[in-house]
């Protein structure tokens, strides 16, 4: 490699690796100064930032501290932005007066530049993009441009569709950002209950994304995996939201994220967990997550993230998959299905049936579940119905699932584990 292409490599990780940490809560700041309604000028003067960063390392090298170079640049951008349009355009209710001269306008972004101003910025802007206004599939777009700093077209990748439709969710938001006028705060009391509520539950779909296979590209997943683990970590050190659910749901996300690494092997085919070299999960993780969940351990209130924990805990510590503890893995399925009868959730429990009494049992157990049609389109089913029958010696039904799963499954690697399954038949 020559020395300017090394050069460019070098710089172009640097604007990477801090797009990564910095991005979001650069455009943190810039939106609680210019308003929610303005949203898109703070992402794209960010943006214009980094653009600018990359063109002048390259010629210059990369400084000493590109975070300190990074922020500098932005307040410096935001004056700008400020200076041009302060006529025109209304900024931030309440800031706007302070906006008037260039004076108390380079005081007061200073001011919101300041450690603790950005953090509890990260926080409000975690709250407006998980506002009830805004739809479900918009506040997983806005948290994963806005906050992880990932690009249209990343986001586009991992969620198996266009940008063209992410750029639309994307635009729907900021439109009820504007129509609705989304506050800028953190909110209190029951306001503060509720929204905790639907942002946790988006951190958890984003996880769930993150940790499933439904896509060939796994280069974004550990991204994706770490970011909400970021997430929620900003929840758990500001005080009014360090709450159980939060530190459950933590928890989670270290027991999952410490088995990535033995998910997929090096040919990139999927491995299953009882195939899975336990040499390679995370112990800091499994340790970090044994601690959150003790920590969730206090009120008088058990939710699924509590529960779903628990049983990732299970078979966490567990040394060899014989050694599972499924007993105890059923008792915390049978509560979950108590609290959240979902098909899927009562799926899942049928396999530690399987694991405990048989195939028999497990699929006398899947027939049961109420509104299982609507699980006819779900792959997995199909997977593990093949797996069962063929426990029980059923080739014809066996086959019959997988060619079903074949027909639905969304990933290479999904596909050639199930196709391995259908050539042991023959």
């Amino acid at each position: 490699m020559s020395s300017a292409k090394y050069i460019a490599t070098g710089v172009q990780q640097a604007i990477a690796d801090i797009t990564r940490a910095d991005a979001g809560k650069l455009v943190s700041v810039l939106t609680r100064i210019f308003g929610t309604h303005n949203i898109e000028t703070a992402e794209d003067a960010v943006q214009d930032i980094l653009i600018k960063a990359l063109e002048t390392w390259q010629a210059k090298g990369i400084p000493d501290n590109p975070e300190a170079w990074l922020f500098r640049a932005v307040k410096n951008k935001a004056i700008d932005i400020i200076r041009r349009n302060r006529r025109q355009q209304t900024f931030m209710p309440g800031i706007d007066p302070l906006l008037e001269s260039e004076y108390t306008a380079t005081v007061v972004i200073d001011d919101y530049f300041k450690d603790e101003e950005v953090f509890d910025d990260q926080l409000r802007m975690m709250f407006a993009c998980c506002h009830p206004h805004v739809s479900r599939e918009g506040q997983i777009a806005l948290i994963l441009k806005t906050l992880c700093g990932f690009s249209v077209t990343q986001i586009a990748r991992a969620f198996i569709t266009g940008n063209d439709t992410i750029e639309k969710r994307l635009y729907r938001a900021r439109q009820v950002f504007r129509e609705k006028n989304i506050s800028f705060e953190i909110p209190e009391g029951d306001a503060l209950t509720n929204r905790l509520d639907n942002l946790l539950e988006t951190i958890y779909l984003v996880f769930n994304e993150a940790h499933s296979t439904s896509h060939q590209d796994t280069l974004i997943r550990p991204d994706m995996a770490f970011d909400t683990i970021h997430l929620c970590k900003l929840l758990i050190n500001y005080p009014a939201t360090a709450l159980p659910q939060t530190y459950a749901l933590l928890a989670l996300l270290y027991f999952h994220t410490s088995r990535m690494p033995s998910r997929i092997d090096t040919a990139g085919n999927l491995v299953l967990m009882k195939d899975q070299d336990r040499s390679l999960w995370d112990k800091e993780m499994i340790q970090l997550g044994k601690y959150y969940l003790e920590k969730a351990a206090t009120g008088d209130r058990i939710n699924r993230y509590h529960l779903e924990a628990a049983i990732a805990y299970e078979h966490c510590k567990a040394t060899n998959y014989s050694e599972t503890d499924w007993k105890t893995i059923l008792s915390y399925y049978d509560l979950l299905g108590q609290l959240l009868p979902s098909p899927i959730v009562l799926l899942n429990r049928a396999i530690a049936i399987k694991e405990l009494s048989g195939a028999q049992d497990a699929l006398e157990e899947i027939q049961r579940i109420p509104h299982l049609q609507y699980l006819e389109n779900y792959y997995l089913l199909h997977a593990i119905l093949g797996d069962l029958y063929a426990e029980n010696l059923d080739i014809a039904n066996s086959r019959t699932h997988f060619q079903k799963a074949l027909r639905l499954v969304p990933s290479d690697a999904e596909r050639r584990l199930i196709e391995r399954r259908l050539d042991e038949m023959h």
